[in-house]
């Protein structure tokens, strides 16, 4: 009886049906848990076999075909999936992230004109040679990827303008000390971070065995350090250089400094309450740090306005690559002083906002992107180029 069920079948084919549902839907293990609910008891092995014992869906003709990689154990072991950019449906998974292997797979889809692709070099030797009649083009999401990569390496370059506090039109002469310059070297005590004497110390040790004719692999050996450490000191023009990261790397409470200005304004002097407050807003810290940044408001240097953000690299780097209308007014301020400041920010503000509108939005005016290559290649920074 086809309709109902088969030889030597343990199930109908309507529960089998149902099972193979369950089992594509959920899994092996949740499908059994349930599977028992509506008195249809499996177990997770059978769910498995279900699945297994699938037919594999064809594909059929993919003209447009979209291929990047995952990671089975990130670092290690990654693969590569294949999907039909048309059905936006997986259409093989292959093994490794090799050229060889991708234009192998390749040459079974002859039919393929369009390979939407990251920027990957084994992606694109692949694709030559398994398909040559296909037309490449970049994945929107990698361009801005790699857009936002190389912002964020001309912010890292022009860090130092990021150490100078912000001048937003307002008065900031009752700032506490610690917004001066130099005091990110200090402790909440007034003593010397541990992090700047022991940069110092390296630079000073480094230098001078650099002077004395000493090689890289054989400081790094004396001073049991890795050569990496070693050549970053030693490429160094000054140890202020290197204290620059040392001394502004962000913390965990930079984004709520505003709000816990404003509720200490409005009375709110407890720290375990403001913790809770901002960890509903997404804190993930303690009440210890907390209590270390309310330490200079109970000594009644409190400063007339709220502190402006923390600028870290990757904040700036967001501001710059977020779409415009979305930044609020401190933001765009703290964005338009830094243009101001840094002619070399406020070009890459430019051309980044100019590239990510043509991404986002799909425009294809005539020329549009020769200009903006032209205008990269001119003036922009060595990163854009």
């Amino acid at each position: 009886m086809p309709a109902l069920t088969s030889r030597h079948a343990r199930r109908t084919t309507a529960l089998t049906a149902q099972l193979t549902d369950i089992a594509l839907f959920l899994g092996g293990r949740a499908g059994a848990r349930i599977s028992g609910r509506p008195a249809m008891t499996t177990c997770r092995d059978t769910l498995l076999r279900l699945i297994r014992a699938l037919p594999v869906p064809s594909s059929g003709l993919v003209p447009r075909l979209g291929v990047d990689e995952f990671a089975i154990r990130r670092g290690r072991t990654y693969a590569t999936v294949l999907v039909d950019m048309d059905t936006h449906r997986p259409v093989d998974v292959l093994a490794d992230r090799a050229a060889n292997t991708f234009a192998t797979s390749l040459r079974d889809h002859p039919e393929v004109r369009t390979i939407c692709r990251d920027r990957a070099g084994s992606f694109r030797d692949g694709a030559c040679t398994g398909a040559p009649q296909a037309q490449q083009v970049a994945d929107a999401w990698h361009l801005l990827h790699n857009l936002a990569e190389a912002v964020e390496r001309v912010v890292g370059r022009h860090r130092a303008d990021l150490r100078e506090p912000l001048d937003l039109g307002e008065e900031r002469d009752e700032m506490p000390r610690s917004g001066a310059a130099g005091s990110n070297e200090l402790d909440v005590h007034g003593r010397p971070r541990p992090l700047v004497a022991r940069t110092r110390e390296r630079h000073q040790q480094i230098h001078e065995r650099i002077e004395r004719g000493d090689s890289l692999r054989a400081i790094a050996r004396e001073l049991r350090l890795s050569r990496g450490t070693v050549l970053r000191f030693a490429r160094a023009a000054d140890v202020e250089q290197l204290l620059v990261a040392a001394t502004h790397r962000p913390s965990v409470i930079d984004d709520y400094r505003r709000y816990l200005h404003h509720r200490w304004m409005e009375g709110c002097t407890n720290a375990s309450a403001l913790t809770r407050e901002i960890q509903q807003l997404g804190y993930r810290g303690d009440v210890n740090t907390v209590q270390r940044h309310l330490r200079l408001y109970r000594t009644g240097a409190i400063p007339a306005e709220a502190p402006p953000p923390h600028l870290t690299v990757r904040r700036v780097t967001d501001w710059i690559m977020r779409r415009p209308e979305r930044l609020d007014d401190t933001e765009r301020k703290c964005l338009d002083e830094l243009c101001e400041r840094s002619p070399a920010l406020a070009t890459t503000t430019q051309y980044a906002r100019r590239l990510a509108t043509m991404v986002r939005e799909r425009r294809s005016e005539h020329l549009a992107l020769d200009v903006w290559l032209a205008d990269v290649r001119l003036d922009g920074q060595p990163e854009l180029r």
